[in-house]
């Protein structure tokens, strides 16, 4: 009777922790493809994928689960760049999009081919 009970309890439990990883992977690849779109680059695949996975204090709330995402990205449909966020328990604390500047790009004295990347940015 106590085994098969328990037996039952772990496959609820496995449910639940793979339902809630499914659906932080959804969200993350919203946020993705939102912030691709204020870009105005081109999130490849469509698809997000789980890079580090840990627990962190959140003010006022207690411990939170961070979920940190990468990605790839292009900006003029040839290339291909990697992106990642950071959501914490849902929320998006953090991105990093590699900025291009496309004139920068096709003008060969400020270096042809190469592109800039700019610092990660964090949401307060």
């Amino acid at each position: 009777m106590f085994g098969s009970l328990a037996f039952l309890l772990v496959l609820l439990a496995t449910a639940y922790v793979w339902h809630a990883a499914l659906q932080a992977r959804e969200q993350a690849r919203a946020h993705c493809y939102a912030l691709c779109s204020r870009a105005g680059v081109q999130l490849l695949d469509q698809t997000v994928a789980l890079r580090r996975l840990r627990l962190q204090r959140v003010p006022g709330r207690g411990i939170g689960l961070r979920r940190c995402y990468g990605f790839e990205l292009s900006t003029n449909g040839i290339d291909r760049h990697g992106g990642s966020l950071d959501l914490v328990d849902g929320e998006l604390v953090a991105y990093f999009l590699p900025v291009t500047d496309p004139a920068a790009a096709s003008d060969p004295a400020r270096g042809g081919n190469v592109i800039e990347l700019h610092p990660t940015r964090t949401l307060h």
